[in-house]
């Protein structure tokens, strides 16, 4: 890998068919720091690529051709590409994806993802909502919630794990 090197979007594109994933998640996290151990309910999305660690050049190219997110390794073997921050994903990686199109079921996968990730700019100052009784309360319209989880429903028939909400009743 040669610095500044640059990988044809066309190659990008088709490695994110097979290896990518466009992810919807709502999350829960109880801050056992603070008394009352209260807990916080998010939605949260993404774009990542997981490999072995063993690929992590061609994961560091991605990156560079991309020119966001970050790398991270695990102690189990893995590298992971991830983009999560709301501007890289609406700015660099909807825009790169709609000019080198997704050829396989991942297409629809994005197509939903980018639904998800429009409401997320209109409400983007809304995310994070804690509740008292540990329900979860997003802050957002009701027609914006009730079309995330929709979305998210939708997106299940594209993924290969299909792990149920814990938190969240659709």
């Amino acid at each position: 890998m040669s610095e500044g090197e640059i990988l044809p979007g066309d190659y990008i594109a088709g490695f994110v068919d097979g290896e990518g994933c466009f992810a919807l998640k709502f999350r829960r996290d109880v801050r056992r720091d603070r008394p009352g151990s209260p807990e916080y309910y998010y939605w949260g999305i993404e774009f990542a690529i997981e490999l072995r660690k063993d690929d992590v050049v061609i994961l560091e190219l991605i990156k560079e051709t991309l020119g966001c997110g970050k790398i991270s390794v695990s102690k189990t073997g893995f590298a992971r590409y991830s983009v999560n921050i709301l501007d890289d994903l609406l700015n660099k990686i909807v825009p790169f994806f709609e000019r080198y199109a997704l050829r396989a079921k991942k297409r629809c996968d994005f197509n939903l993802w980018k639904e998800a990730l429009a409401i997320f700019g209109r409400n983007q100052q809304k995310m994070i909502v804690r509740t008292s009784q540990g329900f979860p309360k997003i802050n957002w319209s009701e027609r914006d919630e009730q079309r995330l989880r929709q979305i998210y429903l939708e997106m299940k028939n594209y993924k290969s794990r299909k792990k149920p909400w814990k938190w969240l009743k659709v």
